[in-house]
């Protein structure tokens, strides 16, 4: 009886045993966010069990259990969700963000996902609200003032200006100092391709101007080599990260977003004027002899006084009659047009369980507020994300952007198109509005010209400032395309694999007419130039992912490939045979058309990996490399290995130590090495040839180019440390974060100057060593926090860089310890050595030992040695974040400081040398004693007490001769932003079927509240190479913009 009990007890144990396997079964599935993006390192946990595990780095999990549990599923910054478990081995979980928690989530590097408080860096992102609610037709400047260490600058307010940013400092002399963009794992290139420059040329748009605000879902900014070292040598001036808009958030239902804005730009930082005196010399006004010829080549205001009675022939005498001689107080400012810009776009989105999709038209068009000059922008955008089965996810993206003008303004003194130069002379006495209608104006000859053009109020340097705008046009049309595909595969419950390409591909044409009579160009001109350019980016990486007890692993390995290709086509015809015909073949008889081509590729092989450990969810350790072999650097110097190693500990939570006060303690640190192969074009390191424009005898001219190559130059290094604590307090209500760095870049690359003797003018080596140290500070707080009624929060950016070039070169025969970087007349921008990068050097006063100017016959000298002047770098940055709201009315503001750095302006030189401004005002009277000495004949000095006509003294003090008189400290505090929003109730929109709808009036550069240099914008500059910042020369100025602009989402 016993032995049948047992057996009948062992065959019930056993279908117990049997009935409870039967129940448990392999779920798996993929966890992502409200986006459609794969959640890396979220938890899945068996509720009420210790049986859990973690997605892998495609969102992917796998785990047991049994039918009717529940499983958990939590990510830091995302509210936790529970899923019962049914019939389905499948489960996919979207989590949506926690509004408490959204920053404790950011994109890393290659796209990554990652909990904020398991990182070792500083990273810091903007919001799609701070993109677009007071928004900027190009995209870069509305970051200004929002970034600890960033720093942006616009080269001007024309339409398609480009524009500058630079992280961390400059860390190379010569090669590019501007972060890499990417955009949904596509590489962009952010290159404008314009020719900007102090003698002329234009600015173009820069590659990242192109992205569609309204797409971006999230933009985070990678700022040193441990954020960035997964990247290459491509990431060594950081790194901005762009995930775009995926439609995940409408689920079975169509969602449509529409976006409407129409600004309105005024020109705002214009010269102060003097209006009492006209033009002419020497008190006396060259008259006109009958309005059209005659001495118009005084353009000086040193004339007669202005509204006193007197009457003259001027320039618009056509009846040969004279005309009172009166001032036009506001001529440069009504020269100004208000601009209009508008920007609508609609997006159609929808998503299920299994896949989200949308797609995105938008358009933005502008004009500018220089006369005839506009700018069109359209994007036709798309992205689906599938789950193919429980292992296979696929996602594509496609966007496709068109840019186009019919005319772009140009830049600089001497360029045919850019009416900022005649603006800087402009007589007191000169009716600009007059000008206008220049078809109806008589016609005269511009200097040296054989064809009359419209008059003018001086030819005998310029042309009809609206007659030029009209036929000497630049055009531009560029056709670009982005596409992404990605794909991943869960092998297993630890292993996954994921790979994905992507392509940047535009084509361009630009164009530059230049008409008959022109004063720069009398027989007229025609440019043309051709650019295609491709990169693809592929990559694929091997994931695994592990828990034991405390502790969670993470290991990936991967290896990468990129190839790019650019073509560039010029042609010219440098004068015409038959006006107004732009076209190649019309090249005058007798002179030779121009027509050259590059064509460059390059190549990047990589193989990268990077592990993760974590204990107890608040002891963090990461460590990562990346290899990278270039094609840019010869065989034996092409391979150069980037490592990284980040920690982090949380401290409230590793000593349980949280409290109202202390809600949140983190400690951070990392090292890095990055680099980068500087200004080194793809065949800079060989022999190569280059064929003259001019042919012998009929067959091309091959030549060697004037830089030699070097085969043994290497790459540039940058080793990076950095340190920093992140801390929240009074309930999460204040957050301070903190970061220390300090980036030594070694083995700098440029092409130093050589004896010409030699064949060549330079040669490629590595000169010298740069070091950035610095301090970032960013604080939020919520000083006010009742959602039902009055909310006010602030925050804070602050940053200082402190920047020095070492070891440079100081062989006599080629640098002198000395790099010239660019410049403008007697002032040249400089790598100097145990100077920041972008000393300003140029010719100074003469002055006494103890520093005050030496005169002579009244007037200042000029010192025999030139000097250091100044350096473009500001001494701090930071920016002031302030938001306000009450029940459905919201109100934000952002003011955007920079202390320190200096500008040389060349309107204040030209301004004072012709008697405009309204300085020159002083001693037109009485004469002018400047402040300084003389010599008293016996070696020494005494106090100066020669006078001098006004015209004397500001035609030496401030002529371009002497550049320290016209450097000034570039420091600012503007009013950059300011928006008040309100959203409409839902009961009241409800019923017409809308989901959300509100409604903003919003200002951009409301004013500058603060800066030394006079006349101009202390951000000003000609382009957006490092030897361009800190030159001011006939730039637009910038815009004050007022706007109005409606959402609407169903």
């Amino acid at each position: 009886m016993k032995t049948k009990f047992s057996g009948i007890l062992t065959l019930l144990l056993a279908f117990v045993v049997h009935l409870s396997f039967a129940q448990e079964k392999t779920i798996s599935g993929m966890v992502s966010d409200g986006s459609g993006l794969p959640l890396p390192g979220a938890t899945v946990l068996v509720k009420g069990t210790s049986n859990g595990t973690s997605t892998d780095f495609d969102g992917k999990y796998s785990i047991t259990a049994t039918q009717g549990s529940a499983l958990v599923f939590s990510f830091v910054g995302y509210t936790t969700k529970e899923v019962l478990v049914g019939a389905s081995n499948t489960i996919n979980v979207t989590l949506t963000e926690d509004a408490e928690a959204l920053d404790e989530v950011v994109v890393t590097a290659l796209g990554i996902k990652r909990e904020e408080k398991a990182l070792g860096y500083s990273t810091q992102s903007v919001s799609t609200e701070d993109l677009t609610t007071v928004r900027d037709a190009n995209i870069v400047n509305s970051l200004s003032g929002k970034i600890a260490g960033v720093n942006v600058t616009s080269a001007s307010g024309a339409v398609g200006a480009e524009s500058r940013i630079v992280i961390r400092g400059i860390s190379t002399i010569s090669g590019n100092t501007q972060p890499l963009i990417v955009v949904d794992g596509v590489v962009l290139d952010n290159s404008s391709y314009g020719d900007s420059g102090s003698s002329g040329g234009n600015s173009t748009p820069n590659g990242l101007a192109d992205i569609n605000q309204d797409d971006i879902e999230t933009l985070n900014v990678l700022k040193g080599g441990a954020a960035t070292s997964l990247y290459g040598m491509r990431g060594s001036n950081g790194v901005i990260v762009i995930t775009t808009k995926s439609g995940s958030g409408n689920k079975g239902k169509l969602g449509i977003n529409i976006s409407s804005s129409v600004t309105l730009d005024n020109a705002y930082v214009l010269p102060d004027y003097q209006n009492s005196y006209g033009q002419g010399f020497d008190t006396n006004y060259f008259e006109f002899v009958d309005g059209v010829t005659g001495d118009g080549g005084v353009d000086e205001s040193w004339g007669a006084p202005l509204d006193t009675g007197l009457e003259f022939i001027q320039w618009d005498s056509f009846d040969g009659e004279a005309k009172p001689w009166v001032s036009y107080p506001d001529n440069v400012k009504d020269f100004f047009e208000t601009g209009l810009t508008t920007n609508n776009n609609i997006s159609f989105s929808k998503s299920d369980e299994n896949y989200s999709s949308r797609v995105s038209i938008g358009m933005t068009d502008q004009k500018g507020i220089l006369y005839n000059t506009d700018l069109r922008k359209y994007n036709l955008g798309g992205k689906i994300n599938m789950n193919l089965s429980d292992k296979w996810t696929v996602g594509l993206s496609a966007n496709y952007i068109k840019t186009e003008s019919d005319n772009l303004p140009s830049v600089g003194y001497g360029d045919a198109n850019n009416q900022i130069g005649q603006l800087v002379w402009s007589a007191r006495n000169v009716d600009w509005n007059a000008l206008r209608d220049w078809k109806n104006l008589p016609t005269a000859f511009a200097s040296g010209a054989d064809d009359a053009t419209p008059i003018n109020w001086n030819l005998a340097y310029n042309n009809n400032p609206y007659w030029t705008l009209d036929t000497n046009t630049n055009t531009f049309d560029r056709n670009r395309l982005l596409g992404n595909i990605n794909i991943n595969y869960q092998i297993n419950d630890n292993f996954s694999v994921s790979a994905q390409t992507g392509i940047d591909y535009f084509s361009s044409l630009d164009t530059k007419k230049r008409a008959f009579g022109t004063y720069q160009s009398v027989r007229g001109s025609y440019e043309e130039t051709q650019r295609t350019r491709y990169e693809i980016n592929s990559q694929a990486i091997l994931s695994y992912v592990a828990n034991a007890g405390d502790f969670n692993f993470g290991a990936n390995i991967g290896g990468s490939s990129m190839v790019n290709d650019y073509h560039r086509l010029y042609m010219e015809a440098p004068e015409l045979q038959i006006p107004d015909l732009y076209n190649i073949a019309n090249t005058r008889d007798g002179v030779s058309s121009v027509v050259t081509q590059f064509q460059s590729k390059q190549k990047i092989n990589s193989i990268f990996g990077f592990a993760d450990v974590s204990y107890k969810n608040y002891l963090f350790l990461s460590v990562t490399g990346r290899n990278d072999w270039a094609s840019v650097l010869p065989v034996q110097n092409n391979s150069f290995f980037y490592p990284s190693i980040t920690g982090s500990a949380i401290i409230t939570d590793a000593f349980d130590i949280s409290s109202e006060l202390l809600s949140y303690l983190k400690v951070r640190g990392g090292w890095s090495k990055t680099g980068s192969a500087g200004p080194l074009s793809p065949y800079s390191i060989e022999p190569s040839f280059e064929y003259s424009t001019e042919p012998w005898d009929s067959t091309p001219v091959a030549f060697y180019p004037s830089t030699l190559w070097n085969p043994n130059i290497r790459n540039e290094d940058t080793v990076e440390k950095e340190i920093g604590f992140e801390a929240r307090l009074f309930k999460n209500n204040l957050s301070l974060d903190v970061t220390y760095y300090n980036k030594e870049t070694t083995d700098v690359i440029m092409a130093k100057d050589i004896d010409p003797s030699s064949g060549n003018t330079a040669y490629w080596d590595n000169v010298a060593d740069i070091t950035n140290k610095g301090i970032e500070v960013a604080l939020s707080a919520n000083v006010i926090n009742n959602p039902d009624g009055f909310n006010l929060g602030f925050n804070v950016n602050f940053a200082k860089n402190v920047n020095e070039a070492q070891n440079i070169d100081d062989d006599p025969t080629t640098n002198n310890g000395q790099v010239v970087l660019g410049g403008l007349w007697y002032v040249d921008i400089l790598a100097q050595e145990g100077e920041a990068v972008g000393a300003i050097y140029g010719s100074a006063f003469e002055r006494s030992e103890d520093g005050a100017i030496i005169y002579e016959n009244g007037l200042p000298q000029i010192s025999a040695t030139n000097k250091v002047l100044g350096n473009i770098n500001p001494d701090w940055t930071g920016g002031l974040g302030i938001n306000m709201s009450y029940k459905n009315v919201r109100l934000t503001t952002l003011f955007d400081v920079k202390k320190g750095g200096d500008i040389y302006s060349q309107t204040n030189v030209w301004g004072k040398y012709a008697g405009v401004l309204e300085e020159t005002l002083v001693g037109r009277e009485t004469g002018i004693v400047g402040d300084g000495v003389m010599s008293d004949g016996n070696g020494g000095y005494v106090d100066n007490n020669v006078v001098v006509s006004a015209q004397n003294y500001y035609k030496s003090a401030y002529s371009q001769n002497i550049s320290e008189s016209s450097v000034y400290d570039a420091s600012f505090v503007k009013w950059r932003e300011l928006s008040l929003t309100y959203t409409f109730p839902q009961k009241l929109i409800s019923k017409a079927g809308v989901d959300q709808l509100s409604l903003a009036l919003t200002a951009r550069n409301l004013a500058i509240l603060y800066k030394k240099v006079p006349h101009i914008d202390p951000e000003s500059a000609f382009s957006n190479s490092t030897g361009s910042q800190g030159l001011e020369y006939a730039q637009i100025p910038p815009t004050r913009s007022l706007g109005l602009s409606l959402n609407l989402k169903f």
